[in-house]
């Protein structure tokens, strides 16, 4: 007998997309090339370029993701602002999910995604104020392959706290290099 933690949720299977809000953190190269996006908790799998993502369970248990019974799955919310207080966000996107799909009270967990609408978003912007007003201008290159969207006074504040960015991109550039990447739309809020 199989006895569900999660009783109120279904999961549904289905092959129409659901639209959700998503967001990433970005790593690529110092001249800003090879742009991939990255899922912001843990170090989970980079999604691809022109290839679906597909959820995999990372507790390692037997089972298809997402399941109603463990946290695995894509994750995508119902809102933007839910995703305010996510860990370093550098992009914003809507996201097409689909396969196996439990909804919950915030939004949906798929057990396959692919970016629909992508946008740079200032991450600290972006956490202090609204998803709105995150534009950033610069693309900083922290190191290794971590790209970090800014804003001019958040790059200033980084440099006065002793995390000068190594170089920066105009913002505009990545990001039409990136929406290309994925061969993705802009996305206006």
């Amino acid at each position: 007998m199989n006895v569900s933690l999660a009783a109120d949720l279904e999961v549904a299977v289905g092959v129409e997309a659901i639209t959700a809000w998503r967001v990433w953190s970005l790593s690529g190269r110092r001249d800003g090339s090879e742009l991939l996006l990255r899922p912001v908790a843990g170090r989970s799998r980079p999604w691809l370029p022109m290839q679906p993502a597909e959820a995999t369970c990372k507790l390692v248990r037997m089972h298809v993701a997402p399941n109603v019974d463990c946290t695995c799955g894509l994750y995508g919310t119902h809102e933007p602002d839910i995703l305010r207080k996510t860990k370093t966000p550098g992009v914003l996107g809507r996201v097409s999910l689909w396969g196996r799909v439990v909804e919950h009270e915030l939004g949906y967990r798929a057990q396959f995604g692919y970016p629909q609408r992508l946008r740079l978003a200032c991450y600290l912007c972006f956490w202090q104020r609204s998803v709105a007003r995150s534009r950033p201008d610069v693309v900083a290159w922290m190191g290794r392959s971590y790209l970090l969207p800014l804003c001019h006074p958040h790059v200033e504040l980084s440099t006065r706290y002793g995390m000068p960015p190594k170089e920066t991109l105009p913002a505009m550039q990545v990001e039409q290099a990136l929406r290309s990447t994925y061969a993705v739309d802009a996305m206006a809020l």
